[in-house]
């Protein structure tokens, strides 16, 4: 435990790490019963619940704008963090101070006895019950892995969101899409809509909300998107919304995430949905960091978390729009978990110069280990380092040569490639 002089944020996150050594330790078992003792009771508000492999931020971010802009006061929590931990929870699009997570961590440790939560569990218990102490009129919640029993399921939400559905974390969540699909559905909540875009499950998903008497919203039978006269229409369970005004830039998946979004307000509330004015007000201002972030240096640097193939997909029908040739770098590190192969092949064609590190992660590959595996099959320009800032300070020596520099693969690359280029302005 932490002595009185010690707490301070950080020292409070680690101490919370060595807690419970399971990193991933899935299961509702823990939280449930330190939420009793506390006391946690979720508000009367709408809760929105956000799974899905990939996606998940955007379609939260979405949801949160919206309802900003309908004049709602907004909690949201969102997972893992770029570069500070206060990222994950907002109040109107603002980061919480360190006072409120320090005074929920203390409610928390006062009651969790010999409970080991997880770091993960501690978190996401912390968070809701800083989000109870602001007046908010709704809240937006990210799933971390899976659904079913992720920590946030500790909620029953008003409507429950699946994004997509594809392979990553096979080893917690099943080898199967129809595996992943059921685990991700785990948070459907009795009685209460879920809005899917998982249109390559649907049956999994459909059987999960049959046993929770719950009605399933899927994209393309109760709702759509689609291009019509240079701009796009939206059309929901009621409503219509048409001369949606997309960015070139946008790839499949952000159009399934607004599409989604849009149903998910219009099952909450009806006077939730926004006019064409509002949605492309916001579609047009619409920025997440480490979502294909373009930073301009003497080449663009484009940043992107994407870190599974089917993520990997969508990012590079997002870099085909700035039209670059193919003589790039990519800057890339991969989780332990993760296909390697089957996330470097889509941007064969794209990348000359490969550039790979380790992460400062138990879970993340060495760069030697990423190395390897890259070769493994032809050859190919590849460099290796340890950290991603020995990546970084190695790509400003030769990056004149090239178009671009792309960093992706991880949460864990591109926040420090985030802070290297405020650096290094």
């Amino acid at each position: 435990m932490l002595h009185e002089g010690e707490k301070t944020l950080d020292n409070w996150l680690e101490w919370q790490q060595s807690l419970n050594l399971n990193e991933i330790d899935l299961s509702l078992d823990r939280i449930n019963a330190v939420k009793e003792k506390v006391g946690f009771q979720q508000p009367d508000i709408d809760i929105f619940l956000v799974a899905g492999t990939n996606g998940k931020g955007t379609t939260v971010h979405l949801i949160e704008s919206f309802l900003i802009k309908r004049g709602l006061n907004v909690g949201v929590y969102t997972s893992p963090h770029l570069r500070k931990y206060n990222e994950r929870v907002t109040f109107n699009k603002r980061s919480l101070e360190d006072h409120c997570f320090l005074e929920s961590f203390e409610k928390i440790e006062k009651q969790r006895g010999g409970i080991q939560l997880t770091y993960f569990e501690y978190g996401t218990l912390a968070a809701f019950l800083s989000l109870n102490e602001l007046p908010c009129d709704a809240w937006v919640i990210e799933v971390g892995l899976g659904g079913r029993l992720d920590a946030t399921n500790i909620l029953n939400p008003s409507v429950s969101v699946i994004t997509n559905i594809a392979f990553d974390h096979q080893e917690w969540l099943g080898n199967s899409l129809n595996k992943i699909a059921t685990e991700k559905a785990g948070i459907i909540s009795y009685n209460s809509p879920c809005v899917s875009a998982a249109s390559n499950v649907k049956e999994a998903i459909n059987l999960v909300a049959s046993k929770k008497s719950a009605k399933v919203l899927s994209i393309g039978d109760d709702y759509s998107i689609k291009e019509s006269e240079k701009t796009f229409e939206w059309r929901g369970n009621k409503k219509v919304i048409n001369g949606i005004k997309i960015p070139e830039n946008w790839a499949t998946g952000e159009k399934s995430n607004l599409a989604t979004a849009l149903m998910s307000l219009e099952v909450c509330a009806k006077d939730y949905l926004p006019s064409t004015q509002e949605t492309n007000e916001i579609v047009r201002n619409f920025r997440i960091p480490g979502r294909f972030e373009i930073i301009e240096k003497d080449v663009p640097w484009i940043l992107d978390v994407a870190h599974n193939a089917n993520a990997a997909k969508n990012f590079l029908q997002r870099l085909e729009s700035l039209k670059l040739g193919n003589n790039n770098i990519m800057i890339l590190s991969l989780m332990k978990d993760k296909n390697v192969k089957d996330f470097v092949d889509v941007f064969r064609n794209y990348v000359s110069k490969w550039i790979v590190c380790g992460m400062r992660s138990p879970r993340s590959l060495t760069g030697e280990q990423m190395k390897n595996l890259l070769k493994r099959n032809e050859n190919v320009d590849i460099s290796a380092f340890e950290y991603p800032e020995e990546a970084f300070d190695y790509s400003q020596s030769i990056y004149e040569d090239y178009e671009s520099v792309i960093v992706t693969g991880s949460f864990e690359i591109v926040g420090p490639a985030i802070n290297w280029l405020e650096k290094n302005k």
